[in-house]
């Protein structure tokens, strides 16, 4: 149930807001994104029994400094992006 919520939340959050506001390039770029990922996903499972998430906590429970440095770097990455997006015009 938790992953479900999650991947409705994570979903919900890029291409339901973006349908919403009719910003149909962003949504395009998101669904591009979620597809390739899904992929990706399909495969790691696959060959590895495991899905994404589950290599990447197995990673940071034996490398703690390293998961937090992946970590770090994709909050840095989405900060740039959304001051990127409203850096224009809304703040």
């Amino acid at each position: 149930m938790k992953e479900v919520l999650f991947v409705v939340l994570l979903a919900g959050g890029m291409l339901g807001t973006s349908a919403w506001a009719g910003q149909w390039w962003l949504f395009s770029v998101f669904a591009v994104f979620f597809t390739i990922f899904g992929i990706i996903e399909a495969i790691a499972v696959k060959t590895t029994g495991k899905s994404i998430s589950q290599k990447f906590w197995d990673y940071s429970k034996k490398n703690k400094k390293g998961g937090w440095i992946v970590l770090a770097g994709m909050l840095l990455a989405w900060l740039a992006l959304l001051f990127h997006f409203g850096s224009k015009h809304l703040f």
